[in-house]
């Protein structure tokens, strides 16, 4: 079986509004419908990117109810294109407390999964944990073409996180971002170092799909890529807005775990994962 999927790469600003309206006019794209998705994965944080001086006002305002009017444009997106969408993810609030949440919707528009980002990006400069407070479980959802798994950003970085998910049967990641280049980071080297060991160390297709655009003080550089379980880019993200589209095989898939997969020769009697 082979699968669509596509990944929006746009940069948000200061503006949630002007940074929907965007959105907006990619996801009426004729290049995207003409292309018949299955999935569709945005940026994290594209309706709005928290600076270090912003306050918790700033964030109060720009946070919604997983009900709120941008839940309900993606869920009536994810209807009209009849796939499922990844909502990257937005600020979301519940019970008194701000998350980093990602919400999937099927092709009907009924919101199947929410994930609350587990890894806060904290540096000495910035910290995510200032604006929201860090999810505590994984998330596997199923679908009429196969598993997936959600994760945010800085997830990445934590090999224990994917593995558990592909333990858990994803055959799919998607991986929203808003990966930077900061200080001494090299942060375009760690993504594609990242991306191609999440996919190939766990036999899974990845979707990273990165923020492009200035920011400050960071500047995210894009490069949104599909990697499949043998590590190899089959599609990556040009410097600029774009969509980024691929065709995944799953029999594949199937296949190279079969075949070559590390995952038949764990020894989980000597490690916990």
């Amino acid at each position: 079986m082979k699968i669509r999927v596509a990944g929006i790469q746009i940069g948000a600003t200061e503006s949630k509004k002007s940074n929907i309206d965007k959105l907006k006019k990619f996801l009426d794209d004729p290049s995207l419908k003409q292309f018949k998705p299955h999935f569709i994965c945005l940026p994290e944080m594209f309706s709005y990117l928290p600076l270090p001086d912003d306050t918790m006002d700033t964030i109060e305002a720009v946070s919604e109810t997983i009900g709120g009017t941008t839940a309900k444009m993606l869920a009536q997106t994810a209807e009209k294109l009849k796939a499922y969408m990844v909502s990257g993810s937005y600020i979301l609030r519940e019970g008194g407390r701000y998350f980093n949440s990602s919400l999937l919707f099927d092709p009907n528009g009924n919101l199947i999964a929410h994930y609350n980002k587990i890894h806060l990006f904290d540096t000495p400069d910035f910290k995510e944990s200032w604006f929201v407070a860090p999810g505590d479980r994984l998330v596997v959802a199923d679908t009429e073409y196969c598993r997936i798994g959600l994760i945010i950003c800085y997830d990445i970085r934590f090999p224990e996180l994917l593995r558990s998910l592909v333990l858990k049967g994803a055959d799919l990641i998607f991986c929203p971002a808003a990966f930077p280049v900061a200080g001494a980071s090299p942060g375009e080297d760690h993504w594609q170092i990242l991306t191609r060991a999440a996919a190939l160390h766990n036999m899974v297709y990845v979707v990273a799909v990165n923020q492009i655009g200035i920011r400050k003080p960071f500047i995210y550089f894009g490069r949104s890529v599909v990697v499949d379980p043998w590590g190899v880019e089959i599609a990556r993200a040009p410097n600029q807005e774009c969509i980024i589209k691929a065709e995944l095989d799953l029999d594949y898939l199937r296949e190279m775990r079969k075949e070559r997969s590390v995952l038949e020769h764990r020894r989980p009697d000597l490690y916990e994962l």
